[in-house]
């Protein structure tokens, strides 16, 4: 099975989730975008949740639960990332160019 790229995940992200007709009645150009940040807090809510328990050790690193449990909503914060840059405003964001430029950029090295 070939592995897709950033860029390949942006551009055939599926995004079948349903919203109220007031959502969608809303004039605001920015709802997309803005209602895809409500989720990214939420993923991050419960990562930081997860984190805390691990300084009161409530939670165990080597717990292989912990992946299943938790990765997903590392992989939502990479879904959220993807939907956020379809919906930018002003139009489309390369984020596979983005990404890259970043790491460059905050790294001081250049990526091949």
């Amino acid at each position: 099975m070939k592995e897709l790229t950033i860029r390949e995940f942006q551009t055939s992200l599926p995004w079948t989730i349903r919203y109220s007709n007031d959502f969608r009645q809303s004039p605001m150009t920015h709802k997309d975008f803005a209602h895809t940040l409500h989720h990214v807090s939420k993923a991050a809510g419960q990562l930081h949740a997860l984190a805390d328990d691990m300084d009161h050790d409530r939670a165990l690193a080597d717990d292989p639960s912990l992946r299943e449990n938790y990765g997903k909503y590392v992989a939502d914060l990479v879904v959220c990332a993807l939907r956020i840059a379809n919906t930018f405003p002003g139009g489309v964001l390369d984020l596979q160019r983005a990404v890259h430029e970043r790491i460059e950029g905050k790294n001081g090295v250049k990526l091949t």
